[in-house]
């Protein structure tokens, strides 16, 4: 007998409440009833953080039971392997499968897929999803999601055809620089041959990447070729950029800037930024919090820093959430804000690191058409952090990182 497998698409998967947890126990809503009854299991980025948690605690994990290394020394692609391979050995009726793809590499998300096609054939799929080309090929229908209630099912090609984005014309021009940084040379970043390795394992090998005023640059490489190490190189207080062949600014790193100096002439948003934020700052306190380089507002802000908030509450079209709590924002009106306290000074340098993970495909172009916005209207740097070759984002370069034995080696694709 084959079996159906099903998509989910929800504006806010936050909504799913007690819905998703009810269908995993096996009280399916009337249109899943076929799965009444049955064995649900949950395969997620937040089930794996549990599992995770426990490695750190205890210095072991169910995922690994074998294995002589901690999981979270594990690629991404490698901790989703381990768990979806411990799920099924649980003999689920079904998977429940929350945005397996998000943050992997193309070569894990291809594994990965290919591992589902062959489960597909003796268990029930049902897929949660933000985007459209991250839809397994086996799927049968797709159940729209709102308010804990399925309102419309559609049939995959129906949904394709139906779901076409837009471009969002309606961001404006970016505020002017509140003060301009003096002194910044034409080349923000310079590496020349800068190599690094932790406890003997190589990482990077002979780096060499200049980023100059105006750059546009996307950062591309598998999960675990050592990206997050070489943006902390430039951005974070990494031991290991000292000593090296790096200049920032126009500066050898460790030749008496100090790592505040240095961050005060970047612009960094990520969305773990804000995991463990929780004051209860508005939206229009959390914009102002870029202007003196901290993650929310900790004093009295004057005049012309409210103004200028209120400028770039203008430009993200979120004037009427100015006095929101920042932490009671959609996802996307989080990212957007946090964008614009990164950019708020027109730092000269700005790292976004996969600022549109997680996100459905209206979102992100949103998110796309404020970074080239940014790229269009000031002179800052942008380096563009993410595995997706996003639609209407026209990085100038790409700088890919390529695992080796000896550590990732970098190559230079021009757009």
């Amino acid at each position: 007998m084959s079996l159906n497998h099903y998509a989910i698409f929800t504006p806010d998967f936050s909504l799913l409440g007690k819905w998703l947890p009810q269908l995993l126990k096996g009280n399916p809503p009337e249109e899943l009833k076929e799965l009444q009854g049955k064995k649900g299991l949950l395969f997620s980025e937040s089930v794996l953080n549990k599992f995770i948690e426990e490695d750190y605690k205890h210095g072991n994990s169910a995922l690994i039971l074998n294995e002589n290394r901690s999981l979270r020394t594990f690629s991404s692609g490698e901790k989703r392997k381990a768990l979806l391979q411990y799920l099924l050995s649980q003999e689920p009726d079904f998977l429940v499968l929350d945005n397996p793809f998000d943050s992997l590499d193309r070569t894990s998300v291809s594994d990965l897929k290919l591992s589902l096609q062959r489960i597909s054939e003796t268990t029930v799929i049902i897929q949660l999803f933000n985007r459209k080309e991250d839809l397994l090929p086996f799927l049968d229908s797709i159940l729209k999601v709102e308010n804990e209630q399925i309102v419309e099912i559609f049939e995959v090609s129906e949904f394709q055809q139906n779901n076409n984005e837009t471009n969002f014309s309606e961001i404006r021009n970016i505020p002017p620089a509140p003060v301009k940084f003096q002194g910044v040379p034409d080349i923000l970043v310079k590496m020349k041959n800068v190599s690094v390795s932790y406890e003997g394992k190589p990482v990077l090998e002979n780096i060499s990447w200049e980023i100059r005023k105006g750059d546009f640059w996307q950062l591309t490489g598998p999960n675990g070729s050592g990206k997050t190490t070489l943006l902390s190189m430039i951005y974070g207080d990494n031991p290991k950029a000292y000593g090296v062949d790096l200049y920032l600014f126009g500066n050898k790193k460790g030749s008496g800037e100090s790592v505040w100096e240095i961050k005060k002439k970047i612009g960094y948003f990520s969305p773990a930024l804000t995991e463990l934020f929780n004051r209860r700052n508005t939206v229009l306190e959390m914009l102002i919090s870029g202007l003196v380089d901290s993650v929310g507002l900790y004093q009295k802000p004057g005049d012309r820093e409210i103004r200028l908030a209120k400028e770039w509450l203008k430009t993200l079209n979120l004037e009427d959430k100015s006095a929101k709590i920042f932490t009671e924002l959609s996802e996307l009106h989080k990212r957007m804000v946090l964008i614009g306290r990164a950019m708020i000074k027109h730092p000269p340098l700005l790292i976004l690191d996969e600022p549109t993970t997680s996100l459905d495909d209206k979102s992100a172009l949103q998110i796309t058409s404020l970074i080239n916005l940014i790229v269009r209207e000031s002179t800052t740097a942008v380096i563009f952090v993410s595995h997706r070759k996003e639609k209407g984002l026209e990085p100038k370069a790409i700088y890919h990182l390529i695992p080796s034995e000896n550590g990732s080696k970098g190559e230079i694709l021009v757009e």
